[in-house]
């Protein structure tokens, strides 16, 4: 099965499920989901960012069914930023190919990353990680990589436009796991997954 992970961490004031998905299949196993589901943006011309959207919405999908199966109504920001409108529940998805991740969180904004290994973080990761970070880990590839997807997960889960990774986003050392920081005074768990291939962060806004 394709399916690399799926969970739900509960508390009693969230309630997070996440799917992460490897792609072994065509665009067609897919696009189960609602017609209005479908995204136009002339982005995805190309097939393979298609495929890779087209996933990422079927493993959202497949986590809403999982909820109810009532209407859900999946929308685009301003930002091009998926929501559900009329809706307690937020949503983040994302995607490095071949791998795709959903997240949605009731009530609690929340944010998902996943990066595979072999990106070239060494050369990016002076500009989002601050002087004291890169220190920190710029001999470790894995670290990197990780602080990569908790620094976007963060940011998705804020959406706040001008959000700075070097100054308004510090990470702590890895030593827990989930762990939690302050962003601008508000306070953000993040919970991280190390696989063969991929680091994965969700960021959910206490």
């Amino acid at each position: 099965m394709p399916q690399i992970s799926s969970k739900s961490l509960l508390s009693s004031s969230n309630a997070l499920q996440w799917m992460i998905w490897e792609i072994t299949e065509d665009l067609t196993f897919f696009q189960t989901f609602p017609e209005n589901w479908v995204s136009n943006n002339h982005q995805e011309i190309v097939s393979q960012k298609k495929l890779e959207s087209s996933a990422a919405r079927f493993c959202l999908w497949t986590l809403c069914q999982q909820i109810s199966e009532g209407m859900w109504d999946l929308r685009k920001d301003e930002r091009n930023r998926p929501y559900f409108d009329q809706s307690d529940y937020q949503i983040s998805l994302s995607h490095s190919f071949p791998f795709v991740a959903a997240v949605i969180s009731h009530k609690k904004t929340v944010g998902i990353d996943l990066e595979r290994f072999g990106r070239n973080v060494e050369k990016i990761g002076p500009r989002f990680l601050s002087a004291e970070e890169w220190n920190r880990w710029q001999n470790s590839h894995g670290d990197l990589t990780k602080a990569w997807t908790c620094k976007e997960a963060i940011y998705k889960a804020m959406g706040v436009p001008g959000l700075a990774f070097q100054q308004d986003i510090q990470l702590p050392l890895f030593a827990n796991n989930p762990f939690e920081i302050h962003v601008r005074d508000k306070k953000i768990t993040i919970s991280t997954e190390v696989f063969e291939d991929f680091a994965c962060s969700i960021a959910s806004e206490d």
